[in-house]
């Protein structure tokens, strides 16, 4: 699986085959954010964030056994979503947690997949960007960056603002009529949904019934 260089990247964007090409916009600064003699394309912040919110639910234990409709909250409940338009900001205290989403819509072929890194500027201040660093093949859609201030420092943060890089790998063996994988494909809400597939979910829950007895 090799990293794709910063002039195969632009291939990928102009490529004229369907299958074959990368789609990333809207590119704000294109000679800014993709060079060739890097390996990997900037991405921005965008509008839409997701601060958690206090919760009285206690911990959040999705096998919990749930006897009450307000047991278990859903998951976009802990979130509380701002809209922040081009030319404001957002501060990030010590040791919050956001969500954000990305300026740049994108779809990824078949056969690449990427790695969301953020960048060392930020990460020198204490800012962790992107827990979920996996971008699947065939994924479209805004990402969803996971934010974290680790630094003793609050940090102002604008839409626009380049806040983390992509790194794309080429992948072998790929079925290129497979459906698009991943729960978050094609999905531009930041919020999360289910922490676990439903096959999984029934599987633990049998597993837990059977060692009770």
């Amino acid at each position: 699986m090799a990293a794709l260089s910063g002039k195969e990247i632009t291939k990928r964007l102009t490529a004229i085959e369907l299958d074959k090409r990368l789609v990333i916009g809207p590119l704000l600064e294109p000679a800014e954010q993709l060079r060739e003699d890097q390996a990997s394309i900037d991405i921005r912040l965008g509008f839409e964030f997701a601060l958690v919110s206090p919760s009285s639910y206690g911990v959040i234990d999705e096998f919990v056994e749930v006897t009450d409709a307000l047991t278990l909250p859903p998951l976009q409940s802990l979130y509380s979503k701002k809209y922040i338009p081009l030319g404001g900001k957002i501060v990030i205290h010590p040791h919050q947690f956001i969500l954000a989403s990305t300026l740049e819509y994108m779809r990824l072929p078949k056969d690449l997949m990427a790695y969301v890194i953020g960048r060392s500027t930020w990460g020198r201040l204490g800012l962790i960007v992107a827990t979920a660093v996996g971008v699947q093949p065939g994924y479209a859609g805004s990402l969803t960056l996971e934010l974290r201030n680790l630094g003793e420092t609050p940090l102002t943060l604008y839409p626009g603002e380049a806040i983390a890089q992509l790194f794309f790998h080429s992948v072998d063996g790929v079925d290129l009529n497979a459906q698009a994988p991943g729960q978050y494909s094609g999905i531009t809400d930041i919020l999360p949904r289910e922490m676990s597939s439903g096959q999984t979910h029934k599987k633990i829950r049998l597993l837990k019934e059977k060692l009770r007895h």
